[in-house]
């Protein structure tokens, strides 16, 4: 309400100093058809001046703000990355039977061009792709409690990510959180010491399976956009690639 009043106030400001000019135009140089003839040529410019603000300067003030917030953004998947994304991808690409093809399509990323990627990741994103996630006998309670200890230890980073306002512009990213909560409270609400059955593991490997590939889209697309951006970010993301365990931070020669 006081930005309104504020705008109201300012226009009436305007409109009364508009009328003290025009009023001193017709009273001092006795020319009434000269100050008419200006004020229809200011009147006729009122469109055009419209039309250049509307088209022309908020367009690219709008694209200069997308920038910023996709700036934003990328710095934000950055983050989640570096806290949480990268070790969840490298801890589902263990019990990934088709980790050796997504490296492949890591390796393969550098040489795409910006509409092959556009291409790939719409395709991707329709398909029904379902990894082939394996979990031994003997290491599936291991494993699954070893997953339930990260998620609980960052349920803190979670939530401060959640409350981001930057986040309503993502929502595939609000996408990925959300399932990692879900992922997170249907371990915990698990006595995963006994042991489970294979129908209930073959639930949470889904569960795992909807956040794995959602992960490895954003990871895809947010590696990309450093590759086109921040070269000296995307030579750290390839050295710490999660989908490969030989991989090395160390700059080799």
């Amino acid at each position: 309400m006081k930005l309104k009043s504020w705008k109201i106030q300012l226009s009436i400001i305007l409109i009364i100093i508009s009328v003290i000019f025009y009023s001193i135009a017709f009273t001092q140089f006795n020319d009434p058809e000269h100050v008419l003839f200006y004020m229809v040529i200011d009147l006729a410019f009122i469109p055009i001046d419209i039309l250049i603000v509307v088209l022309v300067i908020e367009s690219v003030i709008d694209r200069k703000e997308k920038e910023a917030v996709i700036d934003k953004l990328e710095m934000l998947m950055n983050i989640f990355f570096s806290e949480i994304g990268n070790h969840l991808l490298a801890n589902f690409s263990e019990i990934n039977q088709e980790r050796d093809e997504l490296l492949k399509l890591v390796n393969d990323l550098e040489y795409f061009e910006i509409k092959e990627l556009h291409k790939f990741m719409k395709n991707l994103k329709r398909s029904d792709y379902s990894f082939k996630l394996r979990i031994a006998d003997e290491e599936k309670s291991i494993f699954l409690m070893d997953l339930r200890e990260f998620l609980i230890g960052k349920r803190s980073f979670l939530l401060l990510m959640i409350e981001n306002p930057v986040l309503l512009e993502k929502e595939s990213l609000s996408t990925i959180l959300l399932g990692i909560f879900h992922l997170d409270e249907e371990l915990e609400k698990r006595d995963i010491n006994k042991n489970i059955s294979d129908i209930d593991l073959q639930h949470l490997i889904g569960d795992i399976d909807r956040v794995y590939f959602s992960l490895i889209y954003e990871w895809l697309n947010h590696l990309y956009y450093l590759k086109n951006h921040f070269p000296y970010m995307y030579s750290l993301a390839i050295r710490t690639n999660p989908f490969d365990p030989n991989t090395k931070v160390e700059i080799q020669e």
